[in-house]
């Protein structure tokens, strides 16, 4: 009985000591983006909700689109950020308008140049959209143009003279992670993203 004990005693003492790490290793990997500002709609603004990036950081929301945005970033400046990621595109995608491709490419821009303008010190990334489940495509068919806006992006990347990084891999790959709704992502996956992220700094 005393050897079990024993045994039952070392087994949690492992298991606090390997929470303890990933919550350490969590908190080490956002520290390394204090000084950055995440730009987006309601998929980046999970950064905020899952308390894993300071609110105050994230300038994002449900339903922005890189035209709504333009009139968002006024404080940006003052928040003077060493590194700026922005995902946008899943919003847009889905605007009633008879060329939304065109339109993001448009807004996009404008508002990539303004940061530029505003902020020539920051370092700025583009994100590409990411996927979405089979039953959120069967849901909203428009999806299916993802991988058309983000080669856009990469094209933008390269025109705009900004770092364009892929997060969809990063998605197909803990299709686990993914929230309910299709679109969407739990807790865990937004650490995996800022290391993701941390690789292309």
């Amino acid at each position: 009985m005393r050897r079990f004990m024993i045994c039952f005693l070392i087994c949690v003492l492992a298991i606090g000591i390997t929470a303890c790490e990933n919550v350490s290793h969590e908190k080490d990997t956002a520290a390394m983006f204090r000084n950055s500002v995440f730009i987006g709609d309601s998929i980046t603004e999970g950064f905020a909700f899952n308390e894993i990036i300071p609110k105050e950081c994230v300038i994002a929301g449900a339903g922005a689109t890189a035209g709504f945005t333009y009139d968002d970033i006024d404080a940006l400046p003052d928040k003077n950020p060493d590194n700026i990621f922005i995902m946008l595109g899943s919003i847009d995608i889905l605007m009633p308008v008879d060329d939304p491709k065109e339109l993001f490419k448009d807004d996009l821009t404008k508002l990539v140049k303004r940061i530029k303008e505003e902020l020539p010190n920051s370092k700025i990334y583009l994100q590409s959209i990411t996927p979405v489940t089979e039953d959120a495509f069967i849901e909203e068919p428009r999806y299916k143009e993802i991988e058309e806006y983000n080669e856009l992006l990469k094209e933008l990347g390269e025109k705009l003279a900004v770092n364009y990084v892929d997060i969809g891999v990063l998605a197909q790959d803990n299709p686990d992670l993914y929230a309910e709704d299709g679109i969407h992502f739990k807790k865990e996956f937004y650490n995996l993203w800022l290391e993701e992220l941390f690789k292309s700094m």
